[in-house]
């Protein structure tokens, strides 16, 4: 127990005596920690990744790549970030067909980077790839692809090759001439998808074009007039043909003897009822009965 009391009371001695140089020094730390927290400690966001640069350790670090969350590196390092996820990027270009039609078109398209390849593509083209490496490509291959058809094609039946080519070909470009020195077929930057959003025509071109469209709709009205003008004669001569059997079926069965019994049948019931009346006969054999009113009976009595 003295003997550690000796030593605590050594121990408060030696902190007394020393107690400024010991606050100095612990300003100093968390002063130097406070000024180099942004160079200490990396906060990489969601859907972005890290490249590490080791200022004394060989440069661009190929084979550790700095992950999502809270990192810490030493001072003289440095971290550059990218983003992991799929980007979209929209351009507006001029393209001239094989038969020199001039159009304005509007392509976007969808690229992502390689996280296998990220240090590499940092090392070799570094952040400000789109604009050095992806967009001039893009727009390379879509004028090469539409200097290749004529209008009619590239705009009408060949437009979804035309679009599809645009990605395969840039894909390839960018592999093909932006591979690092001693490297081949190594994908920096992939291009999933491309679309064309819009096209664009000279005045009098789009002129031309909204009038055919309008001919070409006026032209199948008169087409599906035509063919109901066609089904209306063909109803009326099946409503005919059905007329013309429904009289001839009924003509059939109408003889003499058929009708002057429907004649003296009628003349029963009518000589049956209470009301007076005045029944004809026809100076024929087979004349049929003309039966009259009260009125007609008052009529003929005047004369």
């Amino acid at each position: 127990m003295r003997y550690l009391k000796q030593t605590f009371d050594t121990c408060s001695d030696w902190i007394v005596s020393n107690l400024l140089p010991l606050l100095l020094t612990l300003f100093v730390c968390i002063g130097g920690f406070v000024v180099l927290y942004p160079r200490i400690v990396i906060l990489v966001p969601a859907g972005s990744v890290g490249v590490l640069y080791r200022a004394f350790g060989g440069g661009v670090v190929q084979d550790y790549l700095v992950n999502e969350g809270v990192n810490f590196i030493l001072p003289w390092n440095t971290v550059t970030q990218y983003n992991s996820r799929i980007q979209v990027k929209s351009l507006e270009l001029e393209v001239l067909t094989s038969d020199l039609l001039k159009s304005k078109v509007k392509v976007t398209f969808q690229f992502e980077v390689n996280r296998l390849t990220l240090p590499l593509l940092h090392k070799y083209v570094g952040p400000h790839y789109v604009e050095t490496m992806v967009i001039p490509e893009v727009t390379s291959v879509t004028r090469e692809m539409f200097a290749k058809l004529k209008s009619d094609q590239a705009f009408t039946t060949g437009i979804s090759q035309v679009v599809r080519d645009i990605a395969i070909n840039a894909d390839r470009v960018i592999i093909d001439k932006l591979s690092p020195p001693g490297l081949s077929y190594v994908r920096l930057v992939r291009i999933s998808a491309v679309q064309l959003e819009s096209i664009i025509f000279p005045t009098e071109i789009q002129a031309a074009i909204e009038a055919k469209l309008v001919e070409a709709q006026v032209a199948e009205s008169y087409v599906y007039r035509i063919d109901r003008e066609k089904q209306e004669v063909e109803r009326k001569v099946i409503e005919a043909g059905g007329i013309k059997q429904f009289q001839d079926i009924v003509n059939a069965g109408l003889t003499e003897n058929f009708l002057l019994l429907k004649g003296i049948d009628a003349t029963t019931k009518l000589a049956e009822s209470e009301n007076a009346k005045i029944v004809i006969f026809g100076s024929s054999p087979s004349g049929l009965p003309l039966v009259l009113g009260g009125g007609a009976a008052d009529l003929s009595f005047k004369k």
